[in-house]
This record gives C-alpha cells, structure tokens and sequence, in this order.
C-alpha cells in the first residue's frame, strides 16, 4: 500500500520522533550552532551527518556538545572528537556512538549508518553544537535531528 506524503510523515514521527534538518555548510574552525532547544526539555532520539561536498585534505576533527542556556550555562559533550575526516567522500555519515563520552562514530562507506545504537539524551533549551577543529577550504555536511518534546511546547529548530 502506498501512502499519501503526509501520512508517512506522520507515521514516521510517532515512530521516531519529529525531524529537523539543516542545510549542508562548511566546517568551521569553531563552535557552530546546529540546532536550538526552545519552549523546553526535549528527548534527543536521533542524530546524523553526511557529508555532501567532500571534505579537503586538512586534519579535521568534529565533536558534537549541548549548551543549556539556562541560569547556569554548561556545555555537555555528546561524544569527544571525532577521527580526521581529511578528505571524506561525499556520503560519509555521522552518529552519536553508542556509549555517552566516547568518539563521534563515521560510516565505514557511503551507504549505511548505525542510528539506534545511540543513546537517547534529555536537552534542556539550548543548542545543540558542532565543533571543528580546522576549515577545510572545501567539504560540506548536512545535519538531521530526530526529537520528542518532553514538556509542553518544547521544540527544536535549525540554527
């Protein structure tokens, strides 16, 4: 059987949560905002990158970090620096790993990437955060969030 866009879309959130996705951009040699946590808490069920443009060869590590804007702000890490993604072909895929402080996990190719074996983490209104280590001149990756609102009007939006 085959359903209306509408409905898979709605399934699909029942099943794994609502998505956000982000525009491919570039790595920076900063810490960049990925997604906002607003309206309140929200469980994190799912994360991935892809790489869209290939990554240059420059020595790159990526780690992905929470920051609550609360009264007192801490920033979270979700994983520690990733490999060197120096010359990542386009398609190469990023996850939060299965074990809270271990290293950002990469597909091992273009085709598939492990989404379940993550944790899921409960995130205060804040932002969910990229750091990079280096710009490449080029490369670019693309970003998805999978969420449930925990608390009444909580949501999360594209930074």
């Amino acid at each position: 059987m085959n359903y209306a866009p509408s409905t898979r879309a709605r399934i699909a959130d029942l099943v794994a949560g609502m998505r956000v996705d982000r525009a491919a951009a570039l790595v920076t040699a900063a810490t960049v905002n990925l997604f906002t946590v607003t309206g309140g808490r929200v469980l994190l069920t799912g994360f991935l990158g892809e790489v869209v443009a290939a990554i240059a060869n420059t020595v790159t590590t990526l780690q992905i970090t929470h920051l609550t804007t609360e009264a007192t702000a801490v920033v979270t890490p979700l994983c520690i620096a990733s490999a060197d993604i120096a010359q990542y072909a386009s398609g190469r895929m990023f996850t939060l790993p299965a074990a809270v402080g271990s290293v950002l996990t990469v597909s091992v190719g273009s085709s598939a990437a492990l989404m379940n074996a993550a944790p899921t983490y409960a995130l205060k209104v804040g932002g969910l955060r990229l750091v990079g280590s280096a710009a490449p001149l080029t490369g670019t990756i693309k970003w998805s969030v999978w969420y449930v609102p925990i608390d009444d009007g909580a949501y999360m939006t594209a930074a």
